[in-house]
This record gives C-alpha cells, sequence and structure tokens, in this order.
C-alpha cells in the first residue's frame, strides 16, 4: 500500500478535500505544514497543496495542484462508478468544479478579507444550490450525485460545504433550501464516522 506525505497550510481552502478523500480511504498520510515562503522553492510550482507518494515498491511520486491532487486520489481510490464512462467521470468532475465558483470568492473575503466578494459569495451559493438541487432531484434523491454509491462529487459537496457553514455561511443551504445537498453532506458524513 501506498504512503502519503500531503503539504498544505494548516487550514482547510484548497488542501480540504484531499484531505478528506485521503480520510474517507483509510490511506496511510501524514500532513505537513511547510514553512512559508521559505520552501517555496522547493515545491514543483512553488505553490501548494503537494502531495509526495510513496508506492511499495519504494518508488516515488510527487503531484502538485489541488483539483490535480485530487482527481488521482479519487481515481486511485475508487471514488468513480466502476466501469464508469468518460461521460460519467466527466459529469462527476464537473460537479466538482463548480464547487470551485463558489470557493474561490468565499477565501476572498473570508481569509483575503475583500468585502465585496460577500455579495459575489452569495450569489454564486445560491446559483449552486438551485443548480445542485435540480441535479440531485434527478438522481433520485438519494443522497449521492451519481448513482448510489460515494463518488469524488459526493465529498466535494460535503467538503466545502462544512467548510462555508464552519465559517458561518450555511444559511444559503438550510435543509428547507437545500434537502438534496444535505442528505448528501449526510450520507457522506455517516461514512466518516465509521
Amino acid at each position: 500500500m501506498s504512503t502519503y506525505k500531503f503539504l498544505y497550510f494548516a487550514l482547510p481552502a484548497l488542501g480540504e478535500l484531499s484531505r478528506n478523500i485521503l480520510k474517507y480511504s483509510k490511506a496511510q498520510w501524514t500532513e505537513i505544514n511547510p514553512k512559508w515562503p521559505e520552501e517555496k522553492p522547493n515545491q514543483p510550482f512553488g505553490r501548494l497543496p503537494v502531495l509526495h507518494e510513496t508506492k511499495p515498491n519504494g518508488e516515488k511520486f510527487t503531484l502538485a495542484e489541488s483539483q490535480v491532487i485530487e482527481r488521482y486520489l479519487a481515481h486511485k481510490y475508487g471514488l468513480y462508478p466502476k466501469d464508469a464512462s468518460p461521460e460519467t467521470v466527466a459529469l462527476i468532475e464537473m460537479y466538482r468544479d463548480q464547487f470551485s465558483d463558489v470557493l474561490t470568492p468565499h477565501v476572498d473575503f473570508t481569509i483575503y478579507k475583500i468585502p465585496e466578494k460577500q455579495a459575489t459569495f452569495n450569489q454564486r451559493i445560491e446559483y449552486l444550490v438551485q443548480k445542485h438541487e435540480e441535479i440531485l432531484k434527478n438522481n433520485g434523491s438519494n443522497g449521492h450525485y451519481v448513482g448510489d454509491i460515494i463518488t469524488y462529487a459526493d465529498i466535494a459537496a460535503y467538503t466545502f460545504l462544512k467548510l462555508f457553514r464552519d465559517a458561518g455561511h450555511g444559511d444559503a443551504f438550510t435543509e428547507e433550501k437545500a434537502p438534496g445537498l444535505n442528505r448528501v453532506i449526510s450520507t457522506v458524513a455517516k461514512e466518516f464516522e465509521q
């Protein structure tokens, strides 16, 4: 079994979904919070997150860029349906990527303190809730984006909505406004509790 070192800052943002995939998959991993900016030149593209994998045969593999790391781990740990078509994989990745449209203004106003980005966040989260509720309803409102198994998209929804809720912005996706999304959160949370 491979082991991993995951390098990121001691905050959620771009690293949290990779952390949650590693946790969900019960991978052997450790987190390293590099001294920044001192260690910036030592990273593949001078940024974080970075994933270092040591395979059972001792071979080393390094990846940078948050969504590349997420997709690699999602493929490796079966977070796409078995024998998924390219179209199904693309849909799962599309659902995940839509959260980036909301995460960017969220980070801008919560971490970088750019107040005018809150309106952008509010607009985008409302749009996301509307669209994702339709998607989830079309899948039977069963707590999953695709089929009836936990996928990369489900863990992404759990991760980012929890991040927004923990930052005090859960009013946009209450149970009343977003029953489908809350069902996904609940479904994934149960898996983390096991």
